[in-house]
Parts: structure tokens; C-alpha cells; sequence
């Protein structure tokens, strides 16, 4: 089964209903994942870049 993005004139395909999920936040802004570092308080669309964020922290 195919996962269709029905944002206008975007209908991305995925094979995974997470990976169509966390397209549809290129069209909506929503940025659930902040960093927790004191002062940081970034957000990020992505878990993955605020594990990617977070070492930069930790240097």
C-alpha cells in the first residue's frame, strides 16, 4: 500500500504511514522535537535532527 500526501500540488508517495506523518510537517510548520539544553530551546521537525543537534552541545 502506497501513502499519498494530499497537500495541494504536493501527493508524495510513501511506503510508510510514519514517513508520510513526518512529511505532512514540511506542510504544516509543526516542530514537536525542542531541545532541552538551557537557553537552547530550538525545535525541530525531525527526532533524528535534534539527536544531530544536541552534540553540538555536548563539544
Amino acid at each position: 500500500k502506497q501513502y499519498v500526501c494530499e497537500h495541494t500540488d504536493c501527493h508524495r508517495r510513501f511506503k510508510r504511514p510514519e514517513h508520510l506523518k513526518r512529511h505532512q510537517r514540511i506542510h504544516t510548520a509543526e516542530r514537536p522535537f525542542e531541545c532541552t539544553y538551557p537557553g537552547c530551546g530550538r525545535t525541530f521537525a525531525r527526532s533524528d535532527n535534534l539527536t544531530q543537534h544536541i552534540k553540538t552541545h555536548e563539544k
